[in-house]
């Protein structure tokens, strides 16, 4: 719309080059941080917005109430009359807005009687804004902050003087995309308000779209000037059948004028000399045998390390058994990687002396602090590194574990070290030994888990993107404290388009809220918010425990995305009629429904001659004595009735193994595992998935046949859960992942 009289329109400063709406943009907020100010008043944040291709009212600003009268003569009632002002507030609640207000002399009174009623402990009027009132519509806020490790973010969601009451909103990392814009729309509980619900009209879809990618998009208001804006506010968004209109406007500058992300170092040409070295130096090897570097050697060799192992020592001759060296130059070969574990003072001298003969070197040292402490900091060693020409990880970094290359930071059992397709990053050693040992013991195989401490150097993103590209990884799992630059992050992620499942456990996500609380964009952003923005737009899986994690990591391990389906229909197959009705009530729970069987698979079921007291609908249940019949190898038929329906996504077999197991003369549940492996061999195409629950009762004799029995499964390619809550949870995971890529492929259709 056309900017009524003395509307703040974008004109350059004098003797300032006009380069176009961004430059003159950024011409007024260096002007507004020149004179003291912390934000915007609504005409600037307006005239902002109508630069990006916003729809604003038509306007006027007045200095008094007897100027706000003449200015509105020359609009169209009814009108709005609000209070300005270049510091953050809320003009509602402070009294300083009126609204349809039918002609000039109804501005003058409302203009007066706000002054007389302002409050005194408020900010100063500095003036008067005149506008027309908007059609009415849908009111929407749409928002945008930045955010410390992702940089410009953008919000929609329910708008209105409510909006932090009912926090209908939902929040993307800028850039978006039209189907990010549209994804963001349909995650609103208020959706069905912008489609139309009794009898209103639906708004128009495509201006509110356009008006989030004009914030949010390429090129779009935030990518342009984000650095510079802490937080925005739009709020409301009025959206009617043909239009939108931004009838507030809020904005909140950063103090200074922020770099737009971080530069990150290249990557190191090869990442092989850490998974995979023929040379390794140890330095932290003790006489007394009680060193980490002493444990870290018995480690190699408990997996049959086969490079060269060079203790690193000052003053002894041999040390478990091999000869020392004094220094990382002294020894014998190039070093691929180094496992340092001395005291603080020395690991600085120790890399800068290392004459650009080590590769990689993992610190395990800790108490380096921030630049400027006492003593070492981790600025100090990083340049220590440079010079001495070596990449770390850490420091406080507990080591790398790499089946392929035969090495170990903790003890581990070597028959479960064959090398594996699951890449693990974690910021936590403690947590790395979790994945390890835990991980191994419910069958998750390997081919590298990385720990990376305080990465000073070498960091998450990093490794991420070695992860991604290498080809003996199939899934990542990630335990994250802090990304660091998060737009890499997304990058990163984004590039990948779900080409692997990236399962991620944030910690510390409570205690990194948003502190900005300027702006309802600011008290409705937290960290929470933010990574299940960045969850939506890249596909990676959140998850909130290490046991979750462990058990998706598993889920992906064992069984292939579908690229035709969302796996939301499941059939279900054991023992026990109540455990059905319990897994039912769990797996609905989870957005999972029961498979309809079709008619010629209930035909193959009715073929079978199912004994007395098999339930064969679904959930198909057997009584322990009707397994027993047949010492569980009705189970092969069952299953491969099951396999052959179309409308199941997932067979689920649960199995309660005491009940089983009271059968002491037979094998029913060796030989429903059998059943299990012979079906997911011969699974072809986009067969149903099948997944098993072996439910236990904790006695030493069932679990050491769960164990048995799971080890077989795992290794077959059958993932194994032991409740239907841990099972229901990954498959989730599952579901949500084959969403995000179904997205994908649709987003590939819609322009941009």
């Amino acid at each position: 719309m056309t900017a009524g009289p003395n509307y703040r329109v974008l004109d350059a400063e004098p003797g300032v080059a006009d380069n176009g709406p961004v430059a003159r943009v950024r011409q007024i907020l260096a002007s507004a941080r020149r004179q003291g100010q912390g934000a915007l008043d609504e005409s600037t944040g307006k005239s902002i917005l109508e630069a990006f291709g916003i729809d604003v009212p038509a306007s006027a600003v007045a200095a008094t109430p007897e100027e706000a009268r003449d200015r509105a003569a020359r609009l169209t009632p009814p009108f709005a009359v609000k209070v300005l002002s270049t510091q953050p507030l809320h003009k509602s609640d402070l009294g300083g807005v009126r609204l349809n207000l039918d002609g000039p002399e109804a501005v003058h009174d409302a203009a007066t009687g706000i002054a007389d009623s302002w409050p005194s402990d408020a900010p100063p009027i500095e003036g008067f804004l005149v506008e027309e009132m908007a059609p009415a519509g849908q009111e929407v806020v749409i928002g945008g902050f930045l955010d410390p490790q992702f940089g410009p973010m953008v919000m929609v969601g329910l708008g209105g003087v409510f909006v932090e009451v009912f926090a209908d909103v939902t929040f993307r990392v800028c850039p978006i995309t039209r189907g990010d814009a549209a994804a963001m729309l349909g995650e609103l509980k208020a959706q069905p308000l912008l489609n139309g619900v009794r009898g209103r009209r639906p708004v128009d879809m495509s201006a509110l779209i356009d008006a989030l990618l004009a914030i949010g998009g390429e090129g779009g208001l935030l990518m342009e000037l984000g650095e510079e804006i802490a937080e925005l506010d739009i709020n409301p968004l009025i959206v009617g059948p043909e239009r939108a209109v931004a009838v507030d406007a809020r904005f909140v500058l950063t103090g200074e004028c922020v770099a737009g992300g971080l530069e990150s170092p290249p990557l190191p040409d090869s990442f092989a000399p850490l998974f995979a070295p023929k040379t390794i130096a140890v330095a932290g090897v003790s006489g007394s045998g009680q060193g980490p570097g002493n444990r870290f050697i018995r480690n190699l060799r408990s997996l049959d390390f086969e490079g060269d192992i060079y203790p690193i020592h000052p003053s002894a001759t041999e040390l478990e058994g091999l000869p020392v060296y004094r220094s990382l130059a002294e020894a014998p070969k190039p070093i691929d990687y180094a496992y340092i574990a001395v005291p603080k003072a020395g690991v600085a001298d120790m890399l800068r002396t290392a004459a650009g003969r080590v590769r990689f070197a993992q610190i395990m040292t800790s108490g380096f602090g921030e630049s400027g402490a006492r003593g070492v900091s981790q600025d100090d060693l990083l340049a220590a590194a440079r010079a001495g020409g070596v990449r770390i990880l850490g420091p406080n970094s507990l080591g790398t574990y790499s089946p392929r290359g035969r090495m170990t930071f903790t003890e581990t059992h070597r028959a479960h070290a064959d090398p594996g397709r699951v890449g693990i990053i974690s910021q936590s050693g403690g947590i790395g030994v979790d994945f390890v040992r835990t991980g191994q013991a419910r069958g998750l195989r390997y081919s590298a888990v990385v720990t990376i401490g305080n990465s000073a150097d070498l960091g998450p993103n990093d490794l991420l993107e070695h992860f991604l590209a290498d080809p003996d990884t199939a899934v990542i799992g990630m335990y994250l404290e802090d990304i660091g630059d998060g737009r890499r992050f997304v990058s990163l992620l984004r590039a990948a388009r779900g080409r692997k499942p990236v399962v991620l456990l944030k910690g510390g996500r409570s205690a990194q809220g948003q502190k900005a609380v300027m702006s309802h964009t600011g008290a409705l952003a937290g960290d929470m918010r933010v990574w299940l923005a960045v969850a939506a737009q890249t596909g990676c899986i959140l998850v909130e425990t290490i046991e979750e994690l462990l058990d998706v990591l598993l889920m992906f391990q064992s069984i292939t995305p579908s690229d035709t389906r969302v796996s939301r229909r499941l059939a279900l197959f054991g023992n026990g009629g109540g455990a059905s009705v319990v897994a039912t009530d769990c797996l609905v729970g989870h957005g999972f429904d029961l498979a309809e069987p079709s008619e010629q698979t209930r035909a193959r079921l009715h073929a079978l001659e199912l004994p007395d007291g098999a339930s064969a609908g679904n959930p198909i249940d057997f009584p322990a004595n009707a397994f027993n019949r047949s010492n569980g190898r009705v189970a092969e038929g069952v299953l491969r009735a099951l396999s052959g329906d179309a409308a199941t996504d997932v067979i689920l077999l649960h199995l309660n193994m005491p009940v089983l197991m009271s059968y002491r003369e037979s094998q029913i549940v060796p030989n429903i595992v059998d059943a299990a492996i012979a079906q997911r061999a011969a699974t072809e195409g986009d067969a149903p998935h099948l997944v098993m629950v072996f439910r236990s009762d904790g006695s030493e004799e069932v679990e050491a046949l769960r164990r048995e029995q799971r080890q077989r499964a795992v290794a077959a390619g059958i993932p194994v859960f032991e409740s239907f809550a841990m099972a229901a949870t990954a498959l989730a995971a599952l579901a949500r992942f084959e969403a995000f890529q179904a997205q994908r492929r649709a987003d590939r259709s819609l322009p941009s």
